[in-house]
């Protein structure tokens, strides 16, 4: 019976977690493509998700206990090793969560890419040095162009 219940919520929350690396790459792609409408939807979906996971994790916080108190899913690799079907789901539940810390690496990045562009044209804007003529540095500021050679 415990190891049933452990099974359906494992199977359960690997279901969810795919869901959710789903999103989390729709996420990256509204960022890359600067599309703020699909980003506020999706933000929205995985903030709905995330209440699905918390009441996930208390059903597998459950599950765990009644194998033990303090137990945790690898102890579970070493108590089902002779057992096929759980080997195959730790082995999916495993996977999956290396998935989505490859998917949250990847949003990481792509934010920090864009705060550094951000930080880039603002630098810009703030600089007044410009060059002149001879590619040196005008450290005046800009000089105004008479149209004159």
């Amino acid at each position: 019976m415990k190891k049933e219940k452990l099974k359906n919520v494992l199977t359960e929350k690997i279901n969810l977690m795919e869901k959710l690396r789903e999103l989390l790459q729709e996420k990256l792609e509204a960022i890359v493509m600067k599309d703020f409408k699909k980003l506020e939807d999706v933000i929205g979906r995985v903030e709905e998700m995330s209440f699905q996971m918390e009441a996930v994790n208390e059903e597998l916080r459950k599950a765990l206990d009644l194998h033990g108190q303090g137990l945790k899913l690898v102890d579970l690799l070493e108590i089902y090793r002779d057992d096929e079907e759980m080997m195959l789901i730790l082995k999916d539940f495993f996977e999956s969560l290396n998935r989505i810390t490859f998917e949250v690496e990847k949003l990481k990045q792509a934010i920090d890419f864009h705060l550094k562009y951000i930080d880039l044209v603002f630098g810009l804007q703030r600089n007044s040095v410009t060059y002149r003529k001879d590619g040196s540095f005008d450290e005046a500021g800009p000089s105004t162009f008479l149209g004159r050679s």
